[in-house]
């Protein structure tokens, strides 16, 4: 899905958010009291952020999910109007002998989406709304427009951010849902339902979890349950275009994984998405985004369009300095001298060492006539990049001892490996190691060796399988690799190992694209 310019993600808009509730909480024990009562880390939070929280119940099922905001002198809890009753009884049962209040405001609630794009920081608090950068208020922003609700609804489609009794209700576990990604923190402490939830965690997961599925065209899909192979693959929660939010089982929860899936007889592909669909969510990253986006439309010759993503990423970024650098070689291209000559400053005031900002500065002083100003700023340049090259012999040097350190290490591990194999050739860890070394120091054939022995010997061991893929890619061998690659995924995705399995369908993907284009 390319960027749009006009996207609430790129933009100051604001929303009323009417189907929702401010509820406060004061009191001097306020801030102990929901640590221990709510699944996130609210002692992390600095003053005026929010973050998605959850209340469990004691067996570890959902009893509401909201957004807590941490003030000085107080805290805000901000939730669907559903909940507000809910909250309210559920919480007050538990308050004995602390000096904590809850209270529902009778207040209109508006989100800011990247309000800082205005300067605005007259608000109650900031936080992550729908995958989005926000602020939330009592009032409406001047002269900010409101967005669509349409195209809300889609970001919080595309992100999985759940609504009550629509994604989740009180008969799940959190992890179970999208929350156990964004409103848990099982590092915080002790909460209600924890012990059940963790179990359920360090126990490969959730069976079913939501991803997004992508098909490859546009179709009504009217069934919930579908299949792959005939096994029941998981549930279809609703759609939207191209797009089904599903519970889909683990075996298959494999992010751009291509699966056949059978609803009602009929067949469909399509591509797994983990969830959120927009993985660029904090400013430096929609900068980088936008940035190269702007540089696949300088590219294609669109310079006009180039420049509009280039000025909105130092919007969200004000020292991205590519961004500087690219909106001023575009300027210049286009022979307008002075006001290039004006940006490549402005990359100066953020990075006082960049070299390319006086080569340029000199060649569009040398276009305008300004001999002897172009000299002055080659010179410059000149100067900066000798105090470059001082710079990377720090860097080479410090990388260099580095790298000395890094093999005493190899060395030390592989005697160690090498021992061990000594009283048992088999052993699979040590043969691991050896074929780890071996990959790093580039002996593939050797690596190759170990790591086949390795999964003839323990067929579950799912690192062993990608390190065997990347040396098979290494060495050549890309038929092999992706045998091994789709054998490894099966095994990792049935084990739960989701981080090899990941990488293992990244480099598959990325090897049967190359062959198509062979």
């Amino acid at each position: 899905m390319e960027a749009n310019l006009s996207s609430i993600r790129f933009n100051s808009t604001q929303i009323e958010l009417t189907d929702h509730t401010l509820i406060e909480v004061t009191g001097a024990d306020r801030e102990a009291f929901f640590q221990g009562q709510v699944t996130n880390d609210l002692q992390a939070l600095p003053f005026k952020e929010a973050q998605v929280t959850a209340r469990l119940n004691r067996t570890g099922k959902l009893q509401s999910f909201f957004t807590i905001a941490r003030l000085e002198d107080k805290l805000l809890i901000l939730c669907e109007k559903s909940l507000v009753e809910n909250i309210l009884t559920d919480f007050n049962k538990f308050i004995i002998m602390d000096e904590v209040e809850l209270k529902a405001l009778d207040e209109k609630v508006y989100v800011h989406f990247n309000y800082f794009l205005e300067g605005n920081n007259s608000h109650l608090f900031s936080t992550n709304f729908y995958g989005i950068n926000a602020a939330i208020d009592t009032k409406p922003f001047a002269n900010v427009p409101h967005t669509d609700e349409t195209e809300l609804e889609e970001v919080r489609f595309l992100n999985g951010y759940p609504l009550w009794m629509k994604d989740v209700n009180e008969s799940m576990f959190i992890n179970d849902s999208y929350l156990n990604e964004i409103a848990i923190s099982y590092k915080k402490g002790c909460f209600l339902g924890q012990e059940t939830v963790a179990k359920i965690e360090n126990n490969r997961g959730a069976a079913y979890f939501p991803v997004l599925l992508q098909l490859e065209t546009n179709l009504d899909i009217s069934k919930t349950d579908f299949f792959v192979e005939d096994k029941k693959a998981g549930k279809i929660n609703y759609q939207k275009d191209q797009y089904l939010q599903a519970s889909l089982f683990r075996d298959f929860r494999i992010e751009g994984k291509k699966l056949t899936i059978t609803i009602d007889g009929q067949n469909h592909q399509v591509i797994v998405h983990y969830l959120p669909f927009y993985k660029n969510q904090t400013r430096i990253e929609i900068a980088d985004e936008l940035y190269h986006d702007g540089v696949d439309e300088f590219q294609k010759a669109n310079t006009d369009l180039a420049m509009d993503f280039m000025k909105r990423a130092i919007a969200f970024n004000p020292e991205h300095s590519d961004a500087y650098e690219s909106v001023g070689v575009i300027l210049g291209r286009k022979e307008q001298y002075q006001e290039a000559i004006e940006w490549m400053d402005k990359l100066l005031s953020v990075k006082s060492s960049s070299v390319m900002a006086h080569t340029n500065k000199s060649l569009f002083l040398m276009k305008m006539g300004k001999i002897e100003e172009a000299e002055a700023e080659k010179a410059l340049a000149t100067v900066k990049t000798f105090s470059m090259y001082g710079e990377e012999a720090k860097i080479k040097k410090a990388l260099e001892a580095e790298r000395l350190k890094k093999e005493e290490d190899i060395l030390r591990r592989e005697k160690m490996f090498h021992q061990v194999l000594e009283i048992d050739a088999d052993d699979t860890v040590a043969l691991y190691g050896v074929g780890d070394i071996a990959f790093h120091r580039e002996n593939y054939k050797e690596a190759v060796a170990n790591l086949e022995r390795v999964v003839a010997l323990d067929e579950k061991y799912s690192a062993a399988y990608l390190l065997l893929g990347k040396s098979l890619e290494a060495s050549g061998n890309l038929e092999r690799a992706m045998q091994v690659y789709k054998k490894g995924i099966d095994v990792a995705s049935k084990r739960g190992d989701m981080m090899p399995a990941n990488e293992m369908q990244s480099r598959l993907n990325q090897l049967i694209v190359a062959s198509r284009l062979a």
